[in-house]
């Protein structure tokens, strides 16, 4: 369902809704074109789009993984001090079902809810965490599509979605490069990639100090009517300003004399 009158803009449930007034033409043809499952931020202020992870392939393709290196001596004999032997299907679907992402007005909002770990008793919980990338920070979001195999048997199949900014993409001597974010396992990563730039260049648009500011492309007049004045006023502002204009291009004449 979407409303254009009111810029609300929902998907196939109910719930599943936008509670940020998208007005920028390029963000809201994207957003009208996804639907999403996900109800994790349905409380959220300035949400603008969620993004489901694909829960059941990440935790299929992370338990062949963790069983494949399992079968390495001394990765079993580590593994069995945390209860992975016996617990490491529970524990995978623990943390990959714990993990949410959205587009917000902020920036992009990823959240691990609070999930059960180790041998799944409550002392070992770990709590619940959130990182919102701003978009005036962003340098870089980019794909990495799956190639190759993992423990030299196990197909990767998970698109990988970095997100950098100027303090991370670093790394030394023997550490990679690091991210902001990294995203495994996106239904639609192509589509989250579109609206990261999109919504880093309607923020860009509307300057550094109104980033944070619903993405408004009102006309003058329409502002000024929104800013309480009625359009008799906004006319002798206008012919004061063109009247100021004149008189200011008439002295810049003179002074050319």
């Amino acid at each position: 369902m979407v409303d254009m009158e009111g810029y609300s803009y929902q998907t196939m449930k109910a719930s599943s809704q936008v509670t940020f007034p998208v007005e920028d033409d390029e963000v809201g043809k994207l957003v009208r074109a996804l639907k999403w499952e996900d109800t994790f931020f349905d409380k959220e202020e300035g949400l603008v789009a969620v993004f489901d992870f694909d829960y059941e392939q990440i935790a299929s393709f992370r338990k062949s993984a963790a069983f494949a290196a399992m079968l390495f001596p001394p990765i079993f004999i580590l593994s069995t001090l945390l209860c992975a032997p016996c617990l490491y299907k529970e524990q995978i679907n623990w943390d990959v079902y714990s993990q949410h992402v959205a587009i917000t007005r902020d920036g992009i909002k990823f959240v691990k809810d609070r999930r059960k770990t180790g041998c799944g008793l409550s002392c070992t919980d770990a709590g619940k965490s959130s990182k919102t990338v701003p978009f005036d920070k962003l340098t870089d979001c980019d794909i990495t599509e799956p190639a190759g195999a993992t423990c030299c048997c196990i197909e990767n199949v998970l698109s990988v979605v970095t997100v950098d900014t100027a303090s991370s993409g670093g790394g030394g001597g023997d550490v990679g490069p690091t991210h902001e974010l990294s995203l495994a396992g996106l239904k639609e990563p192509q589509k989250f990639k579109q609206l990261v730039w999109a919504m880093k260049r309607a923020a860009s648009a509307k300057g550094p100090m109104q980033s944070s500011a619903p993405l408004s492309f009102a006309p003058p007049l329409q502002s000024a009517m929104d800013r309480g004045f009625s359009n008799e006023e906004t006319n002798a502002i206008l012919r004061d300003i063109r009247s100021e204009l004149i008189e200011l291009n008439a002295n810049f004449k003179n002074m050319d004399k």
